[in-house]
This record gives structure tokens, C-alpha cells and sequence, in this order.
């Protein structure tokens, strides 16, 4: 367990809580304890672009892999094996968010898709949020088919043959975005490089991954008084 995974979340430390739970973990995870939290809210993780709007408890948000909130001591969680996970923390306007991106969501304009959400709610702009990464697949480690067939939104130039730096793209697409480079920060770690410490898909947890094993990253807003 990574209880406070993101330096770049430190002088927010007050505001906002963030832990990252990993296979060494027993679950049930207890996400609301560990975060001081009264509600918990999480996503269904289709591997879509739509991201909901959380002001109250729920399991698997229908059809979200994003969830954003403006309220106090709801816990939001995203869970992953070898994919992308985000949180977002927007400090003018206290808002907070957790995005679960996928080859498949890069396909889909998931990244984006977060933001649109933000500015139309919020009226918040990408410039002025800042943006941790968790643990995900390598280049050397995100090996495709025929990646151009199956990720024609992505620049050829992020592949290398059949591997696919799924990063690069996601990090470009923040960046074109508006959102500052010191407002960016991504664990380096790769789940499938590291199987004894993340559950993986692709290194190794196949069956126990399909079976509901994931690593999980939980955040909240903390009262602030304003």
C-alpha cells in the first residue's frame, strides 16, 4: 500500500487524501477507512470516454470510466490491472476526479472526454488541475497485433513494431491539452515488469485479474473552509 503515492499531491495535503492499494493488499479494501471517508463511489470501467458526475454513494457508476465530485468525504476509487489511472485535483475549485484509461479509452477520447466534463460542471480549465499517474504497462511490455488496426487514434510514432508506448500518447494528449508539464506526475513503475508487487493481466494474473483482482487508487476532498 502506497499511502501517499504522489509528491505532486504534497501541498494539497490538507485538502485531499490519495492511497494506492496493491497485491499485497488483503482485500476487502477498506477505502473509507483508510481516507477518513463517509461515502464511496466508483466506476463500471467499460473501457469508455463518458465520465460521471459523483455528488453521492455508488457502486459502478453505469457506463463511467471517470468520475469527478465537488463533495467532502466522498471517496472515489479506480481499479486496474495493466491499464492507466488517473486522479485529477482542481484546487481553485476543489474539485476531484479519478479516470481509468485503457488502450481502448485512448481509442475512445477518454482523456478529453474528463476534461469536457470538468469545464462544462465547474467551468474548470485543464490548466489549472494537476494530474498524477499510476502504475501501467511499459513500452516493451504493451505488445499489440497490428497496432495500427487497433489503435488508429494513436501517432504511429509511439510504436516500435508490435510494442506500444500507451503513455506517451496519453501524456501528449494532457499536455495538448493545456495541462503544465510540472502539474504532471506518473509513477514509472510497470505492472507487468513488477508482478510481485501490482496485479497484471498481462504478466502473469490472467485468470485472477478476470476473476476481480485489480490494484485500486482511491482519493477525497477534505473540508475546506473557504
Amino acid at each position: 500500500m502506497f499511502r501517499t503515492p504522489f509528491s505532486l499531491f504534497a501541498p494539497f495535503s490538507d485538502r485531499i487524501g490519495v492511497v494506492l492499494w496493491t497485491k499485497a493488499d488483503a482485500k476487502p479494501h477498506d477505502v473509507r477507512g483508510m481516507l477518513d471517508a463517509e461515502k464511496e463511489a466508483s466506476a463500471e470501467q467499460v473501457h469508455g470516454a463518458r465520465t460521471a458526475i459523483m455528488r453521492d454513494a455508488i457502486e459502478n457508476a453505469p457506463g463511467a470510466d471517470g468520475l469527478a465530485t465537488d463533495r467532502s468525504g466522498l471517496a472515489l476509487s479506480v481499479r486496474w490491472a495493466d491499464c492507466q489511472s488517473f486522479i485529477v485535483y482542481a484546487p481553485e475549485d476543489h474539485v476531484l476526479g479519478v479516470l481509468h484509461v485503457g488502450w481502448r479509452g485512448l481509442n475512445a477520447g477518454a482523456i478529453p472526454a474528463f476534461f469536457a466534463t470538468l469545464k462544462e460542471e465547474w467551468d474548470i480549465e485543464p490548466q489549472d488541475t494537476y494530474v498524477a499517474a499510476g502504475p501501467s504497462l511499459c513500452a516493451k511490455c504493451a505488445e499489440f497485433s497490428e497496432p495500427a488496426r487497433e489503435l488508429p487514434s494513436i501517432d504511429p510514432m509511439f510504436f516500435d513494431g508490435r510494442h506500444v508506448d500507451l503513455r506517451g500518447p496519453a501524456d501528449a494528449q494532457l499536455l495538448a491539452l493545456g495541462i503544465p508539464r510540472d502539474h504532471l506526475e506518473r509513477m514509472a513503475d510497470c505492472t507487468c515488469c513488477d508482478p510481485e508487487t501490482y496485479w497484471t493481466y498481462r504478466g502473469g494474473d490472467r485468470e485472477a485479474v478476470k476473476a476481480g483482482e485489480r490494484n485500486l487508487l482511491a482519493c477525497v476532498l477534505r473540508p475546506v473552509l473557504r
